[in-house]
């Protein structure tokens, strides 16, 4: 089997959205093994019509799964977390997994050009450069 490399954007608006996305990352853990992790990072709603911040962070994760079956399992966690609360504030959202890139091809190009995005995941290449 071939081995493949995705990026994830993870984010949150709540209010424990650093606890949302350490669930998360320990959730990805679990199915995949090994990733990497860039900084969260607070960032301004980007076409989203409320206030609220969001912590966002970019996964990195080599796996054997295929692109359809990473697709369900990310779309599952997703789901799981969100049924985990009964009620949210208007605007809320509790998490928010993106597949951003599958083997370099990238699957959401404007999310991908976001700084907080590009600064990941040379983050997660820089950490890679610098255990080599």
């Amino acid at each position: 089997m071939s081995s493949h490399t995705l990026y994830i954007a993870l984010g949150s608006n709540m209010l424990t959205a650093p606890r949302v996305l350490e669930w998360a990352r320990r959730k990805m853990r679990a199915m995949f093994g090994l990733l990497r992790a860039s900084k969260p990072v607070w960032t301004e709603p980007i076409d989203y019509p409320y206030p609220f911040l969001f912590l966002n962070q970019v996964v990195e994760i080599t796996t054997e799964r295929p692109l359809a079956v990473l697709r369900v399992l990310l779309k599952t966690l997703e789901e799981e977390m969100m049924a985990r609360k009964s009620v949210t504030e208007e605007g809320r959202r509790i998490i928010d997994i993106d597949l951003l890139a599958f083997d370099g091809e990238v699957l959401r190009p404007d999310d991908w050009q976001r700084s907080y995005v590009q600064e990941g995941v040379a983050e997660i290449n820089a950490m890679k450069s610098r255990r080599r």
